[in-house]
């Protein structure tokens, strides 16, 4: 009887807390349960990120900031925008926050500071058997606000008269403000003038090649033997990707090819006119009056490429393999003469677009390393390769600063190693690895 009492209790109180369960306020009900544990994330505006807004929108719990608040907001968990001026370092949190840029990212991004950071390092590194002279070509760095003129201005002036330079602006992107110059001693005879002219506050030569914009500039040799597909110039987009940098933490993946969209010739170099034929920047050929109707044929895949190698110029799988072993000891390199330069503060990462160009001996060089690398779908190739490599790059950084992964030290071999994608990584400080130096 008793155990027939005790069951009709129980099954009473079941079904008393049954009834009360369907009862009871769902306001009520929702006010008692625990607080979901929102990410949020800002995206700034331009270069397509709503590639980075719509991939995060997919992940559960994330939650975006509102395009206005946002931009002065510290509440944030994750913040990807354009350029360390919409980033308030000063206020990061550590550990606690992720942002897509280094402080000083410039030491790499920057085409005046990249050559110093290499330079410096070989200096008190000079028995390294592989090092800039074998991938970066000639180059002098010019800054004709200085009142005497430098001691790579000089060197400059005792080059070669035959050969041709191509001059860029330090601080500008996407080709703006490059210049070629195929008169090597009338470019020399300008710089001297121009020097003096500013020394005594005259300006700038009339149509000469120097103008304000390139006040601090490179002159880097022109590489005048490059491979040629289909007769068109080309270079490779490739990424580098810096995804912690304490410990530092980095990886390589490839791109596509950007095509020139008419073929080359060294005609009038000089001529503006012409600079669809060497300059293959995109932002550049975007402008030619036919790439709408061409921009397709501009725009190869790496497995396009290696199809035209091997079937149309004869180079072997065995060349193709060793010229990409090329390209990631050229940042390996990179990296290591870097490491000890960065601002390295947990939560920080950078995603950089580098562009290699190859000649007809597969000779590999760095033209240079880009931050904010463009993130525009305007082909089917560049739709088909650039997501993944945002994807995996989202992937990747989250995984590493996740609370459960932490310290980032113990998981690199085992996280990261299920985040990689098609990274490849070149640089491990945590186990003390470099590609390039361990070979």
């Amino acid at each position: 009887m008793q155990q027939t009492q005790r069951g009709r209790k129980v099954k009473k109180s079941q079904s008393s807390k049954k009834i009360r369960s369907q009862t009871e306020d769902p306001k009520k009900k929702s006010l008692n349960r625990k607080p979901l544990c929102l990410k949020y994330y800002f995206v700034g505006p331009g270069n397509n990120g709503k590639l980075i807004s719509n991939y995060l929108s997919q992940q559960s719990g994330w939650k975006i900031l509102d395009a206005e608040s946002g931009k002065s907001s510290n509440d944030f968990y994750l913040k990807w925008v354009q350029t360390n001026s919409e980033i308030q370092f000063q206020q990061f949190k550590e550990g606690q926050q992720i942002i897509n840029h280094l402080p000083n990212h410039m030491i790499l991004t920057s085409k005046q500071l990249i050559i110093q950071t290499m330079k410096e390092y070989e200096r008190q590194n000079k028995q390294l058997q592989f090092n800039s002279s074998h991938f970066f070509p000639e180059t002098y760095r010019i800054d004709l606000t200085q009142e005497f003129m430098s001691n790579e201005e000089d060197q400059f002036l005792k080059t070669d008269n035959s050969a041709v330079w191509i001059i860029k602006p330090t601080y500008f992107n996407c080709g703006r403000g490059i210049k070629l110059c195929s008169n090597a001693k009338k470019l020399k005879q300008e710089l001297k003038q121009i020097s003096n002219s500013i020394k005594s506050q005259k300006g700038f030569l009339p149509n000469g090649v120097f103008t304000p914009n390139l006040k601090k500039c490179i002159v880097q040799k022109y590489i005048q033997n490059p491979l040629l597909l289909d007769g068109r110039k080309f270079d490779i987009r490739c990424y580098v990707l810096i995804a912690t940098s304490r410990p530092l933490f980095v990886l390589f993946q490839h791109g596509y090819l950007r095509l020139s969209v008419d073929k080359y010739n060294v005609e009038d170099m000089d001529d503006e006119k012409n600079r669809y034929k060497h300059l293959t920047n995109a932002a550049i050929q975007k402008k030619h009056p036919s790439f709408s109707s061409s921009k397709e044929s501009t725009i190869w895949s790496m497995q396009q490429f290696e199809q035209y190698l091997i079937e149309k110029m004869n180079v072997t799988q065995e060349q193709i393999d060793k010229m990409y072993l090329q390209m990631k000891k050229i940042f390996a390199h990179i990296i290591r003469c870097a490491a000890d330069k960065f601002e390295k503060r947990l939560g920080t990462f950078e995603l950089m677009g580098c562009d290699i160009m190859i000649d007809t001996n597969l000779k590999v060089y760095l033209i240079e390393m880009n931050t904010n690398p463009a993130l525009f779908l305007d082909t089917s190739t560049q739709a088909q390769v650039i997501p993944p490599v945002v994807q995996q790059t989202l992937d990747l950084v989250i995984c590493l600063n996740d609370e459960k992964n932490k310290p980032i030290e113990k998981c690199l071999q085992n996280a990261a190693k299920q985040k990689l994608g098609n990274w490849e990584v070149i640089h491990d400080e945590s186990i003390n690895f470099n590609l390039v130096a361990q070979q």
